[in-house]
């Protein structure tokens, strides 16, 4: 799995110029190639993986890109938060989602995500993600697959795109 990792984040390196942050075990690298920016994200867990969004450090009105690995499938879904505790998928809410370039995997319990989306949002529930843009980031995590499951753990770093 450690090989896996970096040889996947080596490949992306070479295309474009890579950013990361690490926080509580917790590992975020990502790239722009084109219009689009390409994330990784990977921590020690075999539950739910999620990168989120916002310009304050509050949940009310983040962006939550919600990952996991289930029945050896991976899946991204994009979220919306309304209010603390409660998010929904965007799709739910009447917005396209454009995550693409979807690839995860399990093993003793590490889950790594990659997908893709358009730097530029289609939608309220979406955010804008330009290169140099400033955003509080959510990182977090769970024991559980199920998005309704609670992390186990959860923070927010500044950071710069």
């Amino acid at each position: 799995f450690g090989i896996s990792m970096v040889s996947l984040s080596a490949c992306t390196a070479q295309e474009q110029k890579e950013k990361a942050v690490s926080e509580s075990e917790m590992h975020v690298s990502w790239h722009y190639q084109k219009a689009r920016i390409y994330f990784e994200m990977r921590a020690p867990t075999d539950g739910w993986v999620t990168i989120g969004f916002n310009t304050t450090n509050n949940m009310t009105g983040a962006y939550l890109l919600m990952g996991r690995v289930k029945n050896d499938e991976a899946e991204i879904v994009e979220h919306f938060t309304i209010s603390q505790g409660n998010y929904k998928p965007v799709q739910g809410l009447g917005a396209q989602t454009k995550v693409n370039h979807v690839e995860g995997v399990q093993k003793e319990k590490n889950t790594l995500l990659k997908f893709s989306l358009p730097v530029e949002a289609n939608s309220e529930y979406q955010k804008n993600l330009s290169e140099g843009k400033k955003y509080v980031m959510i990182l977090a995590y769970s024991l559980a697959d199920d998005f309704q499951h609670h992390s186990i753990m959860r923070t927010s770093i500044n950071v710069e795109l």
